[in-house]
């Protein structure tokens, strides 16, 4: 804009050439020259205008230069402060994380300090009420002490004469005495070591509640203080046994002494001493012998002074005796307090030793209700008991003297733990150098014994199991069951087919009769019609119209298999039966092997080996012969666990779907009942 265009020059040029060399032509080129002119003034305004825009916008340029500056100075120092508090923010990230790890672990330090601090409150409390149960013991012992004591003092200033009050005595009366307080003693360490015992069950059985059979420190901790109270009552025990048999074999020395010596001096004895059988010339030396006694009390209790000593002859502790030799002179300390001193002549009690009889416990098994089916248990053959107590004794030879006394429900619940603990040795395959199983019998000793630690308790506690299942498994048709299985009476893998059915009907929802009807089409799919009437004839024959109900059916099964009419045992028996064998009704394990190959090859070899030998080891002790075939009856038992097994996931379903349809219905389905199933044994194995 400010220098002029090129054609604009040469346009001017032009018109001043043509002013100069062609005058005339003047007048037409001035209006041009006018207009030309006017242009350059306006474009010159607009290039003064230009220029002071040009003016303005350099100012403003420079102050935004300025301007620009200073903002980059503020950002770089943002920035720099931006790397400070970034830093800052970093080293607080970190403490924070440190405090958080620090306050985890203070977390966990107060957890474990709190739960030590409950099992020390817990177990101060179990020793303030132990020892408030001692000091009410103790209490009422102090009571009948001092009862005892004035009778004994009113007795002193009575009437009678001395040697009727006063009961005669010999070494022979102190050794009986020596006896029954070893004997009181005895029963005192029976019944703690019981109550340890109950103690450490009903510790055991809430853990599994609670916690399943996992080990915890808890746990490991009570155990540890179990097997060291235990082994302390031990022995305790075994130092007063041998005390206990020093003073029986004293006792049957002196009976000996006696007997040689009573013949010679039997009549002097007779006319001196009204019977005494003691010798004449000991008894003689006696009225020359002292006891001192000293009373603090005002002559109500008496205690021998400290210099008094035992003679073996006199039978009492004496001061002068002329059985022993003493000093000329002797000097007796008296305490301070003593208020009365009593002096007596030893006089000899005439006592017999008679030996006392070990307990019996004699347990009388009274008929009652297994259930709700109205089986009685004269219905049901008894099991021989005595073969159980036979394999007890061959195993332990230590005679239990004061047994705990089990509840029915701790029976119970030790019965379902054991059925687990039988599952789990299902699962382990047999060492191949191995061919010996153990018996259910076996199999529970060992049980008890992982239960209770230690191998001393074992044999007292599988004794109060035995002696508890005598007694309460005419009650109950579960514990029934496993008396006839530990007595050979009935095979072992029916108890394992009993928990699968107990799942299956567990399953199903019983609302009406006709639901066992639909349930047994599903469970019995090899029945004929006709044999299907039968058995809903049978049922309700059993069940006496009860109304139905998951106990009234699983007992019906239950009773079905004891008696050996099951359908699926029966089918079993039939397929026994037409295989051949060698032996009429019984089979070699090569027999029975291939048998299971041509009829359930997906069962698995380690079970069907270990149910073989555990039942073929059952009947070896019930028949006590070593044979080598088992009955075709335990082994159809056998075979129908094994097809049931592998049965039970796709019966199970369909039962399911069963009773959903059952409940769609509005039948009115009764409350379940609980029943321990397959499912219940495998969760208590899953967890321990």
């Amino acid at each position: 804009a400010l220098n002029p265009s090129p054609p604009y020059l040469i346009s001017t040029f032009f018109t001043l050439f043509l002013s100069f060399s062609l005058p005339p032509l003047t007048p037409l080129l001035s209006p041009i020259v006018v207009d030309r002119e006017d242009q350059m003034k306006k474009q010159e305004d607009e290039i003064a205008s230009l220029k002071e825009q040009l003016y303005t916008c350099e100012a403003e340029l420079e102050k935004v230069n300025t301007d620009a500056e200073g903002l980059r100075h503020s950002l770089r120092d943002r920035d720099n402060k931006m790397h400070e508090l970034s830093a800052e923010l970093r080293s607080c990230v970190a403490e924070c994380d440190r405090l958080k790890n620090v306050a985890m672990q203070h977390q966990r330090s107060d957890e474990r300090l709190k739960r030590e601090a409950d099992y020390h409150v817990h177990t101060l409390q179990n020793t303030i009420q132990t020892l408030n149960e001692e000091k009410s013991s103790l209490t009422t012992y102090k009571n009948t002490h001092a009862k005892l004591q004035d009778v004994l003092a009113k007795t002193k200033h009575s009437n009678l004469p001395p040697e009727k009050t006063r009961p005669p005595a010999t070494q022979k009366g102190q050794l009986q005495q020596h006896i029954g307080t070893a004997e009181a003693l005895r029963d005192n360490l029976l019944a703690l070591q019981n109550t340890l015992m109950d103690e450490y069950d009903e510790t055991v059985n809430a853990h599994i509640q609670k916690h399943g059979g996992d080990v915890d420190a808890m746990l490991k901790a009570q155990q540890d203080n179990f097997k060291k109270s235990i082994t302390d009552v031990y022995n305790e025990l075994l130092l007063l046994q041998r005390h206990m048999d020093m003073l029986t074999s004293r006792a049957h020395q002196m009976d000996l002494i006696e007997s040689e010596s009573q013949e010679p001096h039997r009549m002097i004895t007779e006319h001196h001493h009204h019977g005494n059988p003691l010798v004449a010339q000991l008894q003689v030396l006696n009225k020359y012998a002292a006891m001192i006694w000293t009373s603090s009390d005002g002559g109500r209790s008496f205690y021998p002074l400290k210099e008094s000593q035992l003679c073996n002859t006199c039978g009492e502790k004496v001061v002068l005796c002329p059985h022993m030799s003493y000093p000329d002179e002797m000097t007796v300390q008296l305490s301070g307090v003593c208020t009365h001193l009593k002096i007596s002549t030893p006089v000899a009690r005439v006592s017999s030793l008679s030996p006392k009889l070990s307990p019996q416990t004699n347990v009388t098994q009274t008929g009652g209700q297994l259930g709700h089916c109205g089986l009685s248990i004269q219905a049901m053959p008894m099991p021989n008991y005595d073969i159980i107590w036979h394999h007890y004794r061959s195993r332990f030879e230590m005679e239990r003297n004061i047994s705990r006394q089990l509840g029915f429900d701790k029976v119970m619940g030790m019965m379902h733990q054991f059925c687990a603990f039988v599952l789990s040795e299902d699962s382990t395959p047999i060492a191949a150098e191995d061919n010996s199983v153990p018996t259910f019998l076996d199999s529970l000793i060992s049980w008890i014994s992982k239960r209770y630690l230690l191998r001393k308790v074992a044999p007292l506690a599988c004794y109060d199991f035995l002696l508890a299942l005598s007694k309460y498994h005419s009650q109950n048709i579960e514990l029934l069951v496993l008396v006839w299985v530990l007595c050979g009476d009935l095979d072992g893998a029916a108890l394992r087919f009993l928990l699968i059915m107990a799942d299956l009907v567990d399953a199903m929802t019983w609302s009406s009769p006709n639901n066992f009807d639909a349930w047994s089409a599903i469970i019995y799919p090899i029945l004929q019609e006709d044999e299907a009437d039968r058995l809903r004839m049978n049922y309700a024959a059993q069940s006496s119209n009860s109304q139905i109900s998951k106990s009234v059916v699983m007992e019906f099964v239950t009773y079905m298999v004891m008696k050996g009419t099951d359908p699926r045992v029966a089918e079993m028996e039939g397929r026994l039966a037409d295989h051949p064998h060698k032996e009429v009704g019984r089979m070699m394990e090569t027999e029975f092997y291939e048998l299971v190959d041509s009829t359930l090859p997906q069962a698995p070899y380690h079970q069907v080996q270990r149910l073989y030998l555990q039942s073929l080891a059952m009947v070896r002790g019930r028949e006590g012969i070593e044979c080598t075939t088992v009955p075709a009856r335990n082994l159809a038992y056998i075979l129908s666990f094994l097809k049931l097994q592998q049965e039970a996931t796709s019966l199970q379903g369909k039962v399911e779907q069963l009773a959903k349809t059952t409940v769609s219905l509005g039948s009115g389905a009764t409350p379940p009942t609980p029943l321990f199933t397959m499912a219940t044994a495998r969760s208590m194995l899953t967890r321990r």
